[in-house]
């Protein structure tokens, strides 16, 4: 367990939150051709091409940075950080919300949806203001877990080989969602991956914001969410910022009915950096947990 390696990368995101695109683009490329080479229509298809596609890289990345240490303990240090730097994405997203919530705030609704639509292209965006900045609060939140917690809590059980492998996993799912049997193993991978962090998660979601309302919502509504996973976190943070998630989105002609999460408070602009401080408050929170328990190992 380093302490040392993610605060490096989150300050180096900070600075540089544009992580380079590539890395991301090849790794989509590499599972679009195995999606299209080693779908033969069964679950074992699967199986083997999330081994090829995440098992295996994250092992050999695993094996070249504890090499790479071993040859000058810096260098393999300096691979950890480096490679920390590309799984991370909060601090893009964060900007990505943001943008969001001032083109709500001009009430140019057109603007928003485009710009929800660049962050994540497999979200339809609804019509109305205030279903466009829940569907924003719902992500930010979710992409807490994905692009920073859950690459933390990997990295500090299972070093880089845990943290890559995570990360591999979450983009065989984002490139194989449109084939439920080819992707079901590197779903079921993910949630169980998840399943922990997303926990811890909410937990301190709830110490750092409103603990009695998070820690109801989170027992009372998250089992309701279609995700498990993503209803603990969204619950809690719903309830640790004193707002209302969920609830129906409405679109063009048609309306997507959801469990309501949280408070019955409205969210409103201000929400969006509310949101993004509770997440980097829980940051902290762990950060110092985990320097604590480094402390103790002295």
């Amino acid at each position: 367990m380093n302490l040392f390696s993610p605060l490096v990368a989150l300050a180096w995101q900070h600075y540089r939150p544009q992580v380079p695109a590539w890395p991301m683009r090849e790794i989509a490329r590499g599972h679009d051709w195995l999606l299209e080479h080693f779908n033969a229509g069964g679950r074992q298809h699967g199986l083997l091409a999330w081994c090829l596609g995440a098992l295996l890289p994250a092992l050999l990345a695993g094996l070249l940075v504890a090499a790479l240490g071993g040859l000058f303990g810096p260098l393999g240090w300096a691979a950890e950080v480096l490679l920390l730097y590309c799984l991370f994405g909060f601090r893009d997203t964060s900007f990505h919300a943001a943008s969001v919530a001032r083109a709500l705030q001009a009430d140019e609704l057109t603007r928003a949806r485009a710009t929800l639509s660049e962050w994540n292209g497999a979200l339809a965006p609804a019509d109305g203001k205030d279903d466009l900045l829940r569907q924003t609060l719902e992500e930010l939140l979710k992409s807490a877990l994905y692009r920073l917690f859950g690459v933390l809590f990997w990295y500090w059980l299972a070093g880089v080989a845990g943290a890559l492998l995570y990360a591999l996993s979450q983009a065989c799912c984002e490139r194989w969602h449109g084939d439920a049997v080819f992707a079901y193993f590197a779903r079921r991978m993910t949630f169980w991956m998840d399943w922990l962090p997303a926990r811890a998660l909410a937990f301190s979601f709830a110490i750092v914001g409103n603990f009695q309302d998070a820690t109801e919502s989170w027992r009372g509504q998250a089992e309701s969410w279609p995700d498990a996973n993503e209803g603990a976190i969204l619950a809690a943070g719903a309830g640790a910022l004193g707002i209302r998630l969920g609830g129906p989105l409405r679109f063009d002609e048609s309306e997507l009915q959801r469990p309501e999460l949280g408070t019955e408070e409205p969210a409103d602009t201000a929400s969006v950096d509310a949101a993004v401080a509770l997440v980097w408050r829980a940051a902290l929170l762990w950060l110092s947990v985990v320097g604590l328990l480094w402390l103790g190992r002295l």
